[in-house]
């Protein structure tokens, strides 16, 4: 892992694309096409070629919109048949209880990363930019209960990289914390309350997933980073002003490195949304992430709001599909795989709690696969 702090990383110092300098964006930005001026050159990819091949294979046994169909119709106990079409059954055998659902797709889940990272040739980050999420989590969960002076719940373990020991020995002496999570419990010592912690917590996350995207050094996961990145500012700004927090604490928390500049969205705080539509109406890729915060009733449903996110992130993944070889494919199967968690863990806690299929239909996620 690098040394470097993510909150204070320069990625374009640290050696990274020029795609990620930030700038106001006037046009669509890339990831809405394929440029294949912006694919490397052959030479440099073929030695992801080993792992392409197995994911090739496994792309071929994941839910797809049929599955998918079937399965909100079911119920609990046929959905757990229906899932037996695809390697995520065997870990939900027998299960009965919400926890037990969630014991199984934590240990496929475990499996589907171990199996790929035995695939990926030496050097490769890929894996940490998609592991270093549950070691923020973890990290945040034992920063509050540290707060609060209660015993953490909701440990996530043997899914990171840094491990549940060396982080609670961190919490204790952040000195000997690795980077980037030393940056984070630096900071997180100055905030007084867990919603507060969570927001910190989040921005060192999503500005060290940038910094890896830029030293993988591939065009469309740094598109990826810089969207989840704006998407999330978005959200920061929406739940600042619901609950009327001062510009000061958005300019603290904003994460910078976005296709929006973090200027642009701070001049927008306390608008109402009429007023930021109108002010954003001139720029096609602002316009759509004020879409995805639009509601009919004109109130911002924060759980709507991250689930047409996560289907604008989806569209992203699923044109990397139009990429052959390379670190590409390896990240869309990974991200389809947790989203092929999400989906399913989504679905059968629903049924355990007899929620009509119509209700769960209008809840689910875009599919990697049709």
């Amino acid at each position: 892992m690098s040394g470097t702090g993510a909150a204070g990383i320069n990625p374009v110092k640290a050696g990274a694309s020029p795609a990620l300098r930030e700038g106001k964006v006037m046009k669509l930005p890339p990831f809405l096409s394929i440029d294949r001026k912006r694919i490397k050159p052959f030479s440099d990819v073929t030695r992801y070629g080993y792992a392409v091949g197995r994911i090739r294979v496994l792309e071929t046994k994941m839910l797809n919109t049929q599955r998918l169909e079937r399965l909100v119709e079911a119920d609990f106990e046929s959905a757990l048949n229906i899932l037996d079409e695809i390697p995520v059954g065997d870990y939900l055998a027998g299960a009965t209880l919400a926890l037990e659902v969630d014991e199984g797709l934590t240990a496929y889940l475990r499996d589907v990363y171990a199996s790929m990272e035995e695939a990926l040739p030496r050097g490769s980050l890929i894996m940490e930019f998609f592991l270093c999420r549950y070691d923020f989590h973890n990290l945040k969960v034992l920063l509050k209960a540290a707060m609060e002076e209660k015993e953490p719940q909701g440990l996530l373990e043997g899914l990171g990289m840094v491990g549940l020991d060396a982080l609670r020995r961190g919490v204790e002496n952040p000195a000997a914390m690795p980077s980037p999570y030393r940056e984070a419990m630096e900071e997180a010592v100055q905030r007084t309350s867990p919603q507060e912690l969570d927001t910190l917590v989040e921005k060192h996350y999503l500005a060290y997933r940038l910094f890896l995207a830029g030293r993988e050094d591939s065009p469309f996961i740094i598109d990826f980073a810089r969207a989840s990145i704006d998407l999330a500012n978005l959200k920061l700004v929406i739940r600042a002003r619901l609950l009327s927090k001062e510009r000061e604490f958005l300019d603290a928390m904003i994460v910078r490195g976005g296709f929006v500049p973090a200027v642009n969205l701070l001049d927008l705080f306390g608008d109402p949304p009429e007023m930021m539509a109108r002010k954003l109406e001139a720029n096609i890729y602002y316009s759509r992430l004020m879409e995805i915060a639009e509601s009919e009733d004109q109130v911002v449903r924060l759980t709507d709001f991250d689930r047409k996110g996560e289907d604008q992130l989806m569209d992203m993944v699923r044109g990397m599909k139009r990429i052959s070889v390379g670190v590409e494919p390896i990240f869309a199967y990974l991200r389809a795989r947790e989203n092929e968690v999400l989906i399913v863990r989504m679905i059968l806690i629903a049924k355990l709690h007899n929620i009509p299929p119509d209700a769960i239909d209008r809840s689910l996620r875009k599919l990697y696969i049709d």
